[in-house]
Parts: structure tokens; C-alpha cells; sequence
């Protein structure tokens, strides 16, 4: 893409940039030394992402789509499909999107699907895929991060003899679950259903919204870990940065034709580049930052241990959320001292605090995050 027709097209995102200051994303710990507790990813601010925008323009790395196909968005479809190790892959303007018309897919006549009962799918998505695609979804697992293989069993079977006799169509599975502090769905567990699945001709599909940050985790691969399921999803703005969007990959069967459905759904955009050019930058990137990171706040957290009136926890089958306790302090003013020194945390709840770890801690050392920590917990004595 020129840098004429970048400006003419992509004026409106990137109107507060200048070149000057254009912000060196590859890099994301140029950014200053802002790190932030809260996010899946870096959260770029209008400038930054107008500024990556002109930097990839400049570097001739944005090639138009025409309504949400070819140009940078086959290109990062195509990245997709290999880091999930599938045939192909579809970019989706939202995840919401992306999960209904997966479920929707698979489960073919079966109407029935099985979900989490803690599943964005079933708790955040407005019923679409019960208003819109007529199905019904199940759910199972009540207030856990996994269902077992015996409520699965019990509720196909039920299904199967009732004086109707109906089917389970697909099963969606998400991991990590971000009802349950981003714990991660066990590959074991996972492994048991599918080839029940796969014996009672049931689809699988995966909400993988957060599963690159996974393999640090649990040892276990991105492509090892999709590969049990027909169809997975993952978000482009959690992780990769975007200011929305998503992919859904599969066989070549699948997609094949899919931007059709995605059409009559709405999602028809004239230009997705401004979103698939950005996720394609930090796509092959994530994967190492992340380990990066989570070195670092290894290290951060050891520190911050030493004293005593900090309490760090991990949680059972945890990925990047971890408990921060603190003791005798102020915990508001302690966020609020935090954010002074530039580090965000969520609100606490009690004296705790849930701390998700992302790639902005690699713009600063942990011996540094620590000693600001330490002096807010001074400023926030009670």
C-alpha cells in the first residue's frame, strides 16, 4: 500500500499520529516502561495504533482487502492457519461471531450443543446463537472451569432416548476460561471427551479467545492442543493487539466459501486491513514474548514474596491471572500509587488483586516493578 492511500483511507485512525512519533510496536517495551497488570495484550492507544499503521504502510506490509478478502487479511489467515496447525483459516470481525457460526456449522440438523455453563458463549453473547441459528444450547459444569465426562454422557444419552429422539450436534469447549480467572481446561480432559465426541459423531470446537498464552502453562502446544477439535476461534485484540477482530480455522471444507454466512450476518466489512494488519505484525511474535514475560513476573513475584506482607497465589490449572494479596495497606491507595508509577492493576477486591501477566512487562525489569511496588506499599500503610 502507498502512503498516499494509507492517509486517504486510514486518515480517521491514525489522525492523532505524527511520524515523528510513531510508536516502534515491534518493540513493545519502547512504549516507556508502563506495564499493565489488567490486559491480555498491550492495549495501544489511538496514537500508538495510528502510528504502527503508518510504519507498516511506510514498509509497504498493508495490501488492501476488498471486503474482508485477500490482500493483508489472506495473509493473516494464512499465518493462522499454520500457527493452529489447520488447513485454512477465516478472518471474523468478532469473536461472538466467530464462536456462533462454528457451533452453528458443526452442529448441522443436531440442534443440541453442549457448552460450559461458565462459557463466554453462553453467558456473553445475548443468546445469538439460540435466537439466530435456532439451537440449543446446553449447558454443563455449573460454576467449574471443565464438565466431566459423565454429565456429558448422561446428557447425550438423555437426549438420544428421549420419546423424541434427539441429537447432540457439537460440543464447544473454552480454555482459558475467563469466568474462572483465565484457568485453562486440562488437555487430558479434553483428549477423554473428544474421542467420545468422536465415537458418538459429535463436532468440536474450541473458544480459544486467550489459548496462545497456554503453552507456558502447560507444556502442551497450540497445534497439539487444537488438534482434537473441528473448528477453533481466537481473538486478534486479546493478545495480537487489533482493534477488534478474529479467526476461525479448520479444514478447507469449512471455510471454503465461508465469508458468504459471514455476510448475511452483517459482517460484511469493506476494509479489514486496518485490524489484520496490526494482528499479522504481532502474530509470529506473541508466543516468545509471552514466555518472556512470564520469566519476568517468575522472577517479579519471587521478589515481592521477600516481603511478607505480600502474598502471591496460583491457581489449579492457572495460565497468566495470579492473587496478590496485601497486607496492612490501603489497598485502594495502593492502586492509586501504582498507577502514580506507572503500573495498572484491576480493582482490588478486599486486599487482593488479580494480576494478568502480558508482554508490556518486558519495557521494564522485575528488580524495578518491584521496588515500585514496595514503596506503594509503604505510601499505603494503614
Amino acid at each position: 500500500m502507498r502512503r498516499k492511500d494509507f492517509l486517504k483511507l486510514g486518515g480517521l485512525i491514525a489522525a492523532t499520529a505524527s511520524q515523528s512519533d510513531a510508536f516502534a510496536a515491534s518493540k513493545p517495551q519502547s512504549a516507556g516502561n508502563d506495564v499493565d497488570f489488567m490486559h491480555d495484550g498491550l492495549v495501544l492507544t489511538p496514537k500508538e495504533y495510528g502510528g504502527l499503521l503508518m510504519q507498516l504502510a511506510d514498509e509497504g506490509k498493508i495490501k488492501p482487502d476488498y471486503y474482508s478478502n485477500g490482500g493483508v487479511v489472506e495473509e493473516l489467515e494464512a499465518v493462522f492457519a499454520k500457527l493452529f496447525g489447520k488447513e485454512s483459516a477465516v478472518f471474523m470481525p468478532t469473536g461472538t461471531l466467530a464462536n456462533h457460526i462454528a457451533v452453528r456449522r458443526l452442529a448441522g440438523q443436531n440442534r443440541r450443543v453442549i457448552v460450559q455453563e461458565q462459557s463466554h458463549l453462553y453467558n456473553d453473547t445475548g443468546d445469538c446463537s439460540q435466537t439466530l441459528s435456532n439451537l440449543n444450547l446446553i449447558p454443563l459444569g455449573l460454576n467449574a472451569v471443565e464438565f466431566t465426562l459423565e454429565e456429558l454422557d448422561y446428557i447425550v444419552k438423555k437426549t438420544q432416548g428421549g420419546r423424541v429422539e434427539t441429537h447432540v450436534g457439537a460440543i464447544s469447549i473454552e480454555s482459558p476460561v475467563r469466568r474462572q480467572k483465565d484457568r485453562m481446561f486440562s488437555f487430558e480432559s479434553v483428549k477423554k471427551i473428544a474421542e467420545y465426541a468422536k465415537s458418538n459423531n459429535i463436532k468440536m470446537h474450541l473458544d480459544g479467545a486467550r489459548v496462545f498464552v497456554q503453552p507456558v502453562h502447560n507444556n502442551v502446544s497450540v497445534i497439539q492442543y487444537s488438534a482434537p477439535f473441528d473448528t477453533v476461534y481466537t481473538s486478534l485484540w486479546k493478545c495480537f493487539n487489533a482493534a477488534s477482530g478474529a479467526i476461525l480455522a479448520r479444514p478447507k471444507s469449512f471455510t471454503e466459501n465461508l465469508f458468504h454466512e459471514r455476510r448475511m450476518f452483517g459482517s460484511g466489512l469493506p476494509g479489514a486491513w486496518p485490524f489484520a494488519a496490526v494482528a499479522l505484525h504481532f502474530a509470529n511474535g506473541f508466543a516468545e514474548e509471552y514466555k518472556q514475560s512470564w520469566q519476568k513476573a517468575e522472577t517479579l513475584f519471587s521478589l515481592l514474596q521477600k516481603e511478607e506482607r505480600f502474598t502471591i497465589t496460583k491457581f489449579e490449572n492457572g495460565s497468566h491471572i495470579v492473587g496478590l494479596e496485601v497486607k496492612n495497606a490501603n489497598a485502594g491507595r495502593f492502586k492509586e500509587s501504582l498507577a502514580k508509577k506507572k503500573i495498572e492493576v484491576s480493582a482490588p477486591s478486599g486486599n487482593g488483586f488479580l494480576l494478568k501477566v502480558n508482554p508490556s512487562l518486558l519495557r521494564e525489569t522485575p528488580q524495578n516493578l518491584a521496588s515500585r511496588f514496595m514503596e506503594s506499599l509503604k505510601e499505603s500503610e494503614m
